[in-house]
């Protein structure tokens, strides 16, 4: 299991920016987290009112299909926010 934070609420971060291959990954936002979770692309956005990507609040999880970590994007409404994150090979 990985954890990454986001460090400054509307600043997108991937999930690792070395490649990690996978074919599933469970994403969960923590379960301290104060704020909003988004998990997706790129343009990922968390902030309220003009959110992009799947939305998590503390303790929720989210499963998706990928083949590599370094495409997946998280962006927190709270600085400091983060996941934690189990891929599978």
């Amino acid at each position: 299991t990985l954890r990454q934070t986001v460090t400054t609420a509307g600043t997108e971060v991937q999930l690792s920016t070395d490649s990690i291959p996978c074919k599933r990954v469970v994403i969960m936002a923590e379960t301290d987290n104060t704020g909003l979770i988004a998990v997706g692309d790129v343009n990922v956005v968390a902030s309220a009112g003009t959110q992009r990507g799947t939305i998590l609040y503390a303790g929720d999880s989210f499963t998706a299909r990928a083949n590599n970590l370094n495409k997946i994007y998280i962006d927190s409404s709270v600085n400091g926010d983060g996941v934690a994150i189990t891929y599978y090979h």
